[in-house]
C-alpha cells in the first residue's frame, strides 16, 4: 500500500535531513520528514484519490461512493498543506497539525476495524489501511513527545 511506502520514505528523508540540516536535531529532522511525507504527501494523495477517483477508492474500501468523499478529500488537502508548512513552522504549529491529522487517521482506523468486525469487510482498502492509519500518527506523536521532553530537560538545565 502506498501509505506504507510514504512512511518508509519519511524515515529515509529524516536521515537525509539529519545529515544535511545540522541546525536541527535528529528528532526535529525526523519529525519534519514525517510531517512532509506522512502528513503532506498523504494529504495530497488522499485528496486526489477521494476527489478524482472516488468510485475506485470507495470500491477498494468496500463502500459505495458518495459526496462525502469529496469533503474528505478537501479535509485531506488541508492536512497535506499544513504538513508541508511544518517544514518552515514549528512549535505550536506542529501540534496544531498533528491533532486533526491524528484524530482523522485514528478515527478512520477505528471505523475500518469496526467494519471488519461487524460486517466482515476485509477489502484491502478497508483492512490494510489500518496499519498506516495507526502507525503514521503514533510515530509522529511519539517523536513529538520525546522531543518535547528533551527540549524541556535542556531548557531546565540551562536555567
Amino acid at each position: 500500500m502506498i501509505y506504507i511506502i510514504f512512511y518508509l520514505i519519511a524515515w529515509i528523508l529524516g536521515l537525509i535531513l539529519f545529515f544535511t540540516n545540522k541546525p536541527r536535531s535528529f528528532l526535529q529532522n525526523m519529525i519534519t520528514a514525517h510531517f512532509l511525507i506522512s502528513v503532506g504527501l498523504f494529504g495530497f494523495w488522499n485528496f486526489m484519490g477521494h476527489v478524482f477517483m472516488s468510485e475506485r477508492v470507495a470500491q477498494s474500501i468496500g463502500w459505495v461512493s458518495n459526496g462525502f468523499q469529496i469533503e474528505i478529500g478537501f479535509v485531506s488537502l488541508g492536512m497535506g498543506i499544513a504538513g508541508i508548512l511544518c517544514y518552515w513552522f514549528r512549535n505550536g504549529f506542529w501540534w496544531a497539525t498533528l491533532i486533526p491529522y491524528s484524530t482523522f487517521l485514528l478515527g478512520a482506523a477505528g471505523n475500518h476495524i469496526k467494519e471488519m468486525i461487524e460486517k466482515g469487510n476485509f477489502n484491502p482498502g478497508n483492512s490494510i489501511i489500518v496499519i498506516p492509519d495507526i502507525l503514521m500518527p503514533l510515530t509522529i506523536l511519539v517523536l513529538m513527545i520525546i522531543n518535547y521532553i528533551k527540549e524541556r530537560k535542556a531548557k531546565s538545565l540551562s536555567q
